[in-house]
């Protein structure tokens, strides 16, 4: 492959996941929006979502597999989705996606711990900064009465680093994980749905969008996005996520943030964001 074409695919790539961010940034207020119960957005969302990655494995012949890698991936992306509809609903949508952006840092902690791969100076500032942009969060709640959500939120960015480390294990396969995933949202949601009263034209459209938008299409935009550049690359691009979400939220909701909210954000994003451009130098180098 020649130096143009690399740049085109590189080019390409990097549109894939920054649709792939566009499309999660919807979540936060389409949530909101929704006024089920958390387990039943997550539940009924999963459905759609699942025909859109079920037509997506058909339509490109991808073969669904089944091991102890892909459950285990499964497992952690159906904790982490639940976890993060659940810390939508119970706080800010600007806490819970900032929160939830903590996964680089766990991803650092969990590589030390798991494989004994030590960080260096670089990751132990980002982890510092992170945390204490954490701090902030929780200084905010605790008058603004949105802890568990917090607490919630934080613990979606770690499932969510562990469903990135999936990938190191044997026989992984993320749209299979995905697959799996949708249907076990589906099963647990069940007892939910039944204590829903309204199903109004309005929040089913939102749902659908939430679904085969937010949920769907997200992930088929990352996939294809992770075969064309660098986790790093990706990761770089994804951070208009943690900025869009709240910002529709602002939008269509009123939701604000505070000052200290505020603070804890840009401590956040911009500890993870500085991390990942002073390991895309040192790659480059």
């Amino acid at each position: 492959m020649n130096e143009r074409n690399f740049n085109a695919e590189s080019m390409k790539g990097t549109l894939y996941v920054l649709l792939s961010a566009i499309c999660f940034s919807t979540g936060g207020v389409l949530i909101k929006l929704i006024p089920w119960s958390s387990v039943s957005i997550q539940g009924i969302r999963s459905i759609f979502s699942a025909v859109v990655i079920g037509g997506y494995m058909l339509f490109w012949h991808r073969k669904f597999v089944c091991n102890k890698g892909v459950v285990f991936g499964a497992v952690c992306n159906t904790v982490m989705a639940f976890s993060f509809v659940a810390a939508t609903k119970l706080t800010s949508a600007a806490n819970a996606i900032v929160l939830q952006f903590t996964e680089p840092v766990f991803v650092i902690l969990l590589m030390w711990l798991l494989y004994k791969k030590k960080p260096g100076k670089d990751a132990v500032l980002a982890c510092v900064i992170v945390f204490s942009g954490i701090l902030c969060f929780f200084f905010e709640s605790l008058s603004g009465g949105g802890l568990l959500g917090d607490f919630l939120a934080v613990f979606s960015g770690f499932s969510y680093a562990l469903v990135m480390l999936m990938k190191k294990f044997p026989g992984a396969d993320f749209e299979s994980s995905l697959l799996l995933s949708n249907l076990f949202s589906v099963v647990v949601g069940i007892p939910a749905y039944v204590k829903e009263t309204e199903f109004s034209v309005e929040i089913w459209f939102f749902m659908v969008l939430l679904g085969v938008i937010q949920f769907g299409f997200s992930y088929i935009f990352l996939s294809k996005g992770l075969d064309k550049v660098s986790p790093v690359a990706a990761s770089l691009t994804s951070t208009i996520e943690p900025i869009l979400n709240p910002l529709l939220v602002a939008v269509f909701c009123g939701e604000t943030v505070g000052r200290t909210a505020f603070l804890g954000a840009l401590l956040v994003v911009g500890g993870a964001s500085v991390y990942n451009l002073r390991q895309a130098a040192e790659k480059a180098a």
